[in-house]
């Protein structure tokens, strides 16, 4: 049965989604934007899919994060 949320994509293709979509964390970047279009870019996700996705993990989708993050 269809929820019609991003809770009907399992988490085998989201992780796909991601892998497919992987860039490069290295380059530089001083640009910032909404979480949630990083999700939707990471996941191949529409907005409403990716506010969805943001939300289930207790994220703000509309916190203004850097293009890149920093891996310690």
């Amino acid at each position: 049965m269809s929820t019609g949320t991003v809770a009907d994509i399992p988490d085998e293709k989201l992780l796909e989604r991601a892998v497919r979509c992987a860039r490069d964390v290295t380059a530089p970047s001083r640009h910032k934007h909404p979480r949630w279009v990083a999700v939707s870019q990471a996941f191949a996700l529409g907005s409403t899919y990716s506010h969805q996705l943001c939300r289930r993990f207790g994220l703000d989708p509309d916190e203004m994060v850097d293009r890149v993050s920093k891996l310690d």
